[in-house]
């Protein structure tokens, strides 16, 4: 069998075994100290959104290994749950450190980024033109999502309110996160951002 040893990224600094594109969304995950990459533009429940994901390198390789490719059905996925599907599920690849809603009115961010506080840390990014106001910033703080705003092109965002640390208290694994856990994977591998190496 074939072993794997490393996440590579062509053109990207790898670091932990994954990698972060160089663009302000990445920026933002870096203030807001979320590992792993960042994907832009991901329609998520009818959101677009960008994701900052974390990736096991060895559960990738595993997968790899034994042909287990992205599920992305979602009646299949919910399969996993039945008792007698446990012995034969696939390890999870990625785990989700945050969503980012980026855009001009905080109110439209607000509401994209706020949908998925059940799932990890959440927050909004809004265009430099646009201050947040104490409105924003106290419906944010209500919601335990982070607001940025863009700076000057090459620099950090500003993080204007600092949010929530991974999601809401109450929040459990459920088929739904799997699921979701399963569509970011296989954006990852369709945009060819987990190639493992084989080495022999």
């Amino acid at each position: 069998m074939s072993g794997y040893n490393q996440l590579f990224v062509p053109g990207m600094t790898a670091s932990a075994g994954c990698v972060t594109p160089s663009n302000e969304l990445s920026r933002a995950a870096e203030v807001l100290e979320w590992p792993g990459i960042t994907i832009d533009e991901m329609n998520l429940f009818s959101q677009r959104v960008a994701v900052v994901a974390e990736v096991d390198s060895h559960a990738h390789d595993e997968r790899v290994a034994s042909g287990w490719g992205p599920v992305t059905d979602r009646m299949a996925v919910a399969l996993w749950e039945w008792e007698e599907s446990r012995a034969t599920m696939p390890p999870a690849v990625v785990t989700l450190r945050g969503v980012i809603a980026r855009g001009q009115r905080w109110q439209r961010v607000l509401a994209a980024a706020g949908g998925f506080v059940g799932f990890c840390s959440t927050a909004i990014l809004l265009d430099q033109s646009h201050e947040p106001n104490q409105h924003c910033l106290m419906t944010a703080h209500m919601h335990g999502v982070a607001v940025l705003r863009s700076s000057q092109p090459g620099e950090r965002p500003y993080l204007a309110q600092a949010g929530r640390v991974g999601p809401v208290a109450t929040a459990k694994p459920s088929t739904l996160s799997r699921w979701v856990e399963e569509l970011v994977y296989a954006r990852l591998m369709d945009d060819d951002l987990l190639t493992a190496q084989v080495t022999g």
